[in-house]
């Protein structure tokens, strides 16, 4: 077993900045921003963007390539990947900028951990510290992107093992029809209920005379009311949050669309930001609903 280093870049330093600069970012927005549904927005955007960030700085501090007979392995400290030598078809060595369609995680000029549609390659999962020299490997319908250090080596290993420097082509998939995957509809239903019921249950309760005559139509960021009016009222402001949903749905909906016939898997994360919107509002509103009504 050969355990290689990746190149060193500025990637850690990079994440940090992203990090420090944005979270200041969200909390300024928090102390200034008067409103609890755009404070409690921000706070949720605090939590999931630092987890993220953070993610990303330990798996690119910690990244290594490992060799042995039979596999390579992508190890870091938060996961292991492993790609076996047996279905390794070919590789080839660039160098410079990552030019593709992203599809996950961070791509930049310089350094990129994720996923990325790349021209003439395919879809590629990135683990890639520095772009002075990328070696590509493919692995069947799937590519993998280091940059080891001690490239000479980790390039004389695969011609060891019969596998070839080679130029290849990537051809486009025909149409995906996400319609019939059951992990993209099933939280596409889900969601399109809690819009639902976001958009319908205050008008309900309007009208079956459960809402009080009078009712919190705005809030300050402590969830104190800055401003009272009907229950009428309180029904179509909700219902103006509704349609903000579904127009963030629509939008992840054709998000999807256009990126599946890139990758899949990377696809189906946008119908899941639309689920976390939406959630977030139906529970600010039963919130509203449990302390007011």
């Amino acid at each position: 077993m050969v355990v290689y280093k990746p190149l060193k870049g500025i990637g850690v330093y990079y994440l940090l900045a992203m990090l420090i600069f944005y979270d200041i970012l969200i909390i300024l927005g928090v102390f200034f921003v008067n409103s609890y549904v755009i404070s409690s927005l921000l706070k949720l955007l605090f939590v999931i963007f630092t987890v993220y960030q953070l993610y990303y700085i330990l798996f690119y501090s910690s990244i290594k390539y490992i060799l042995d007979d039979e596999n390579v392995y992508i190890s870091s400290f938060l996961r292991k990947i492993k790609i076996s030598l047996k279905q390794i078809e070919c590789y080839k060595i660039n160098s410079g900028n990552i030019n593709g369609v992203k599809l996950s995680g961070i791509i930049t000029n310089s350094f990129a951990i994720g996923k990325s549609f790349i021209k003439k390659i395919g879809t590629t999962n990135i683990y890639v510290t520095s772009s002075k020299k990328i070696l590509y490997l493919k692995s069947g319908d799937t590519n993998y992107a280091l940059s080891p250090e001690d490239y000479f080596a980790f390039e004389e290993f695969l011609n060891n093992k019969g596998i070839r420097n080679l130029d290849w082509e990537y051809r486009m998939k025909e149409e995906v029809h996400l319609y019939k995957d059951k992990y993209f509809m099933i939280p596409f239903i889900i969601v399109s209920l809690i819009i639902t019921t976001l958009t319908l249950n205050p008008f309900v309760l309007y009208l079956t005379r459960k809402l009080p005559d009078k009712m919190p139509l705005n809030f300050d960021s402590s969830f104190i009311p800055v401003d009272y009016g009907s229950g009428k009222q309180f029904a179509f402001n909700q219902m103006i949050y509704g349609v903000l949903n579904m127009a963030i749905l629509f939008c992840m909906y054709y998000a999807s669309h256009f990126y599946a016939k890139y990758d899949i898997k990377s696809a189906k994360k946008f119908i899941y930001i639309s689920l976390v919107i939406a959630l977030s509002f139906l529970l600010i509103q039963f919130r509203i609903l449990y302390a007011f009504k």
